[in-house]
């Protein structure tokens, strides 16, 4: 990102903050020409610097649970072999909505319907990795936070990112992902279910596109996705490539603060890590959150992990240090982007013809 120019950095800033804009009310709220942010927003794609994903408010189709599955490789293991079997599980692991994979280090995020069925999933993928020699016995852990409780507050929201990497004093929008948690459980018709299927699928087509796709009319796509997104049932965002961030380390922090500090107690402190860490995943409840965040080198990431221990120590009474996982952006082997389709697909029992 560093030879952006002005205007592609305000358009990008634009596309991250205000994915659901389009480029007529873009150009408005970046207050460049029409004709602009369009030549834009289309080079920058092209170049692959950025995607989108519309996701489902999963809590509202009755899924329970967030999972973040971590931990280290066997590196004895030549690493073809340990990037060709933890593709292999996470690509076909409909429950696995996103993955990151170094020579090192590895993470799964998964979402699931209910504890024994995110258990099962953990089991099965211990089980796979280690018969196949990738990790030791007992080498990962997880992390469960369940919708109902936990606060969502950065899910792939990468405002953050480009505040920090372009040194911006604009505000980043995080909106909390799947605020309406204690809402009713949608109830979702036939027509509905294959829209939601098809903006989830499709997050770059069109209505027109979408319709005919699934065999329904662009009004019809058109109304319900506005009443989905009145209805906090669906929400976009757009993903920045890891590779074009300008960010050559990514970090994944778990923290544990046990029940002497409870979520409420820490909105502070949280405010104090929205503002200071560059993240693009943030999810809290009572004792425990994870943070995946970019960061431009070590001396800053050392740096920054200094003054969030600090502010821990001092503020929140943390039960012990942070565990970190350091992934080098030249180093990533194997990366599943935010994907929900299949798992939406397995919920509904449906099959794209």
């Amino acid at each position: 990102m560093k030879n952006l120019t002005k205007n592609e950095k305000d358009t990008l800033w634009g596309l991250v903050n205000y994915p659901s804009l389009n480029d007529r009310a873009l150009a408005r709220k970046t207050r460049l020409k029409l004709s602009t942010v369009t030549a834009i927003r289309r080079r920058l794609r092209e170049r692959d610097y950025f995607w989108t994903v519309n996701i489902p408010n999963f809590s509202r189709l009755g899924f329970e649970l967030f999972c973040a599955e971590y931990g280290s490789f066997n590196e004895a293991v030549p690493l073809e072999r340990r990037k060709k079997y933890f593709t292999q599980f996470v690509t076909e692991e409909p429950m696995a909505v996103f993955a990151l994979m170094s020579r090192s280090y590895g993470v799964v995020f998964c979402i699931a319907r209910n504890y024994s069925e995110a258990t099962i999933m953990q089991e099965n993928m211990e089980i796979f990795l280690t018969s196949h020699h990738l990790i030791e016995e007992d080498a990962w852990k997880r992390a469960i936070f369940p919708f109902e409780t936990s606060l969502f507050w950065n899910f792939f929201s990468f405002g953050p990112v480009l505040k920090y990497v372009h040194s911006m004093k604009k505000k980043a929008k995080t909106p909390e992902f799947a605020r309406e948690k204690k809402a009713e459980g949608a109830r979702l018709s036939k027509k509905e279910k294959t829209v939601l299927f098809g903006l989830v699928k499709y997050p770059e087509e069109a209505d027109s596109a979408v319709a005919e796709r699934f065999g329904v009319s662009r009004q019809a796509v058109s109304n319900i996705k506005k009443r989905f997104v009145k209805n906090d049932l669906i929400s976009t965002h757009r993903i920045l490539n890891f590779e074009h961030m300008g960010c050559p380390l990514l970090t994944f922090a778990y923290t544990y603060f046990g029940p002497k500090t409870p979520l409420e107690s820490r909105k502070g402190g949280l405010d104090y890590v929205m503002n200071v860490v560059p993240g693009f995943v943030g999810i809290s409840s009572n004792f425990e959150s994870i943070l995946f965040a970019a960061i431009k080198g070590y001396t800053e990431y050392d740096t920054m992990r200094e003054n969030l221990l600090s502010f821990y120590k001092s503020h929140l009474s943390i039960a012990k240090p942070p565990e970190v996982l350091l992934f080098p952006v030249k180093d990533i082997c194997f990366c599943k982007k935010p994907t929900f389709d299949t798992l939406l697909g397995t919920l509904f029992d449906f099959e794209e013809k």
